[in-house]
């Protein structure tokens, strides 16, 4: 019988900075990636290495986003013995243009997996092609000049064996990036 062995752990970032926030948001419909990805296959030692193989003329896409609107989450979930996890994703679109519709469009009923570049560099995977995270958004035009007038996205599946996991410097080297 295997037993869990518990390590320390230092999580206080003691000297040591630990900024909030996304830098980048890459996105890509899930259909877009050939076969399953990540998977757990794909995990080792808290980090997924392999990089998603994308179908013919596939590239992953970066929504720009006003600073401080995009955020990514997960939460552990369920009862003992029932475990799992959430992967969330948060963003606004600002402004309001038929581009933004067309593109918004695309995510009608079609599910995507999220790369996200945080402020400290790593790039973080939230969703899998075989269980991707399906987006809702809302428009708001504001009430006067000064008010925020755009789309906020949000995206969310739960079900995932692993919580939010960095993907290795070398699969982020290998990402199809236009």
């Amino acid at each position: 019988m295997a037993y869990v062995n518990f390590s320390n752990l230092e999580g206080d970032s003691y000297q040591a900075p630990n900024p909030g926030g996304l830098r980048r948001v890459l996105v890509i419909l899930s259909k877009s990636i050939e076969g399953r990805w990540p998977k757990k296959e794909d995990i080792s030692n808290g980090e997924i290495t392999v990089a998603p193989t994308l179908v013919a003329g596939a590239a992953l896409a970066e929504y720009t986003f006003p600073d401080g609107t995009a955020e990514v989450t997960s939460d552990q979930q369920g009862d003992a013995g029932f475990q799992s996890f959430k992967h969330s994703i948060e963003f606004m679109v600002a402004g309001f243009s038929k581009t933004i519709q067309k593109e918004m469009a695309s995510h009608l009923n079609a599910g995507a997996v999220y790369i996200v570049e945080m402020n400290d560099n790593q790039f973080v995977v939230a969703g899998s092609s075989d269980s991707p995270l399906f987006s809702k958004s809302s428009f708001k035009g504001g009430k006067k000049g000064a008010d925020k007038r755009g789309k906020t996205v949000k995206g969310e599946q739960d079900g995932f064996m692993w919580d939010l996991l960095p993907l290795s410097t070398t699969a982020v080297a290998n990402l199809e990036l236009d």
